[in-house]
């Protein structure tokens, strides 16, 4: 016949453990990330890759000013505007 279990997880793994201490010795064996993320004047968080150029498509310069522009099509063509102007 069927039966219930309870299963802990790992929140960093996902590993399925049948203790809850055993879930966390497992989250506590992990290493911590670290993570960069450019934040413009709105709130807006863009992550920077590490394993990019500075200037290039996601590297730092390129998320400085992707963070400070808007999400909206109609505003961030007025941006894009100012800025080249």
């Amino acid at each position: 016949m069927a039966h219930i279990e309870t299963w802990y997880r790992c929140p960093v793994c996902n590993q399925a453990y049948g203790s809850q201490g055993e879930a966390i010795d497992c989250r506590n064996a992990h290493l911590i990330v670290s993570e960069r993320w450019a934040v413009g004047k709105g709130g807006k968080a863009v992550r920077i890759n590490d394993n990019c150029s500075i200037n290039g498509y996601g590297g730092i310069n390129w998320a400085l000013k992707e963070a400070d522009m808007s999400d909206l099509v109609e505003v961030r063509k007025l941006q894009l505007k100012e800025r080249n102007s």
